[in-house]
């Protein structure tokens, strides 16, 4: 198929791409700077582009294609203003404009990547659940979901929103706790958790995701929203413990009494993508946390 991948110098869209092309997909990777796709994919088998986003670039650039996958987004900060939608409003635009190029070129498929953050703290959320984001990046992205609803009326493009539960995987940032953790650990440093390590949180490793992905624009029936993810989490405490087991550092582990527990984080009901996709994951934490530790060895 004809793919073409918005945000792909990013952690996902890096490791979508390398699956799409193992599987012979033709891919165009689109970016604002010619000179990181360049730095990111030096080979000619994907093609390179350049654009503002804008409605006029998007439809040029969506010619001919089969499925657009929609990776680029503005991420939520630290010192992100918890009251200021306008913080995300480029997210929205981006959308909008992705929405119209799809139309006008009669795009087969629109997949959108959405989270798990437009669901409210709580455990067996589906689909149907009334979006509560408990973050106002979680906000801008139950406003895009709700768009993409609302349009999928309106136009014929196929259009199906991805919630994905939390990434992790080898290639991720740095500043993010489970990079913090594998960094930490293979240093052989202490690990520093908060309180008892309570708080709860989604993961899904890379490599799921991306199959999901990949297994969704090859289906040519679904549309909708489907929640992508393990269905169930991992306290903070079991996360530290299990990188520290595969990085033979047992036990350095430091608890912070004077800071407070971290939230319970959601859960999803993951029912809907292994009924219909017959998908589900097939990395555990253990399995996952052993692979990142090879990939490390192996770039060593």
């Amino acid at each position: 198929m004809r793919i073409l991948i918005t945000g792909a110098t990013g952690f996902l869209g890096r490791n979508l791409i390398r699956l799409l092309l193992k599987e012979n997909h033709t891919v165009t990777a689109i970016g604002r700077s010619m000179e990181k796709l360049k730095d990111c994919f030096p080979i000619d088998t994907i093609y390179k582009r350049v654009t503002d986003y804008s409605v006029e670039s998007l439809t040029n650039l969506l010619e001919n294609q089969e499925v657009v996958i929609h990776l680029a987004s503005q991420l939520m900060q630290r010192d992100t203003d918890p009251v200021k939608i306008s913080s995300f409003s480029s997210n929205l635009q981006i959308v909008e404009n992705l929405v119209i190029a799809c139309n006008k070129n009669e795009t087969p498929k629109f997949i959108n990547t959405s989270t798990i953050s437009v669901y409210p703290l709580m455990k067996d959320l589906q689909e149907t659940q009334t979006p509560a984001p408990s973050t106002i990046y979680g906000v801008s992205k139950a406003n895009i979901d709700i768009y993409l609803s609302y349009i999928q009326k309106k136009i014929s493009t196929k259009i199906i929103s991805l919630r994905l539960a939390r990434l992790y995987g080898y290639g991720e940032r740095d500043g993010l706790m489970f990079t913090d953790f594998v960094n930490k650990a293979r240093n052989k440093e202490t690990l520093t958790i908060n309180g008892q390590g309570k708080s709860t949180i989604e993961y899904i490793y890379i490599e799921d995701a991306i199959e999901a992905i990949s297994n969704v624009a090859k289906n040519h029936e679904i549309e909708g929203a489907f929640n992508v993810g393990t269905g169930t989490s991992y306290s903070v405490k079991v996360i530290a413990e299990t990188v520290n087991q595969v990085f033979e550092n047992e036990g350095n582990v430091a608890y912070l009494a004077d800071k407070p527990d971290g939230i319970i984080g959601s859960e999803m009901n993951v029912s809907k993508i292994k009924t219909d996709l017959n998908w589900s994951v097939k990395w555990n934490l253990l399995q996952s946390v052993q692979d990142i530790k090879r990939n490390i060895e192996n770039e060593e």
